[in-house]
């Protein structure tokens, strides 16, 4: 997601963690999160990045299928545990409850994701690599964290089964991700963008 997250930037506005969780409870075209006690509209991004964050969906989908149980979804709240809301690029969960009409929370926030993505922006890298992870740290469900740059064909994934250390893959590499017998070729991800 990006933002302009500068102190000064009039497009913050301080909020309670509870008026935080009203405000996203209802349905909205804007994607907001709490950040330090301020609220940003993550809404909008680069072609660059949009591009990127279609590609990885794209990529997951034609290898999952869509009959099974595992769904992607971009730009939708992920629940964190004792922790403010999230909104990741791209969430891979293989619980029913998180797409099924008749499970999933109302208003709608993903409970389990299993492998999250988020593109670098300028703005929210610093907050991507930092806070937002620990947050995603907190979902027990979540194995994989990866972070894609969109300057330059650079991926690094985080694993839970490796203590999250991390993992860069390149130009002409794939990340394999056994959890589902996944493979993401990084030229596929970068495709029609660098």
């Amino acid at each position: 997601m990006a933002a302009n997250l500068q102190r000064d930037d009039l497009h913050g506005i301080y909020m309670t963690e509870e008026a935080f969780e009203r405000l996203i409870s209802v349905e909205s075209p804007y994607r907001y999160e709490l950040i330090d006690g301020v609220v940003y509209d993550m809404t909008g991004s680069t072609p660059e990045h949009s591009a990127i964050a279609a590609n990885v969906e794209g990529l997951l989908r034609e290898q999952l299928g869509r009959s099974g149980p595992c769904r992607t979804h971009r730009d939708q709240y992920v629940a964190i545990p004792g922790k403010p809301a999230v909104v990741p690029d791209v969430v891979l969960t293989c619980d029913l409850a998180d797409w099924d009409k008749d499970k999933r929370l109302q208003p709608f926030m993903i409970q389990s994701p299993l492998i999250v993505f988020e593109v670098l922006s300028p703005s929210t890298e610093r907050y991507d690599r930092t806070e937002k992870f620990a947050r995603y740290m907190c979902c027990p469900t979540l194995e994989v964290y990866i972070l894609v740059s969109q300057d330059e064909q650079h991926i690094e994934v985080y694993r839970r089964s490796m203590g999250w250390k991390q993992e860069r893959f390149s130009t002409g590499q794939t990340i394999k991700l056994e959890q589902l017998d996944l493979e993401l070729p990084v030229r596929s991800i970068y495709e029609g963008v660098l």
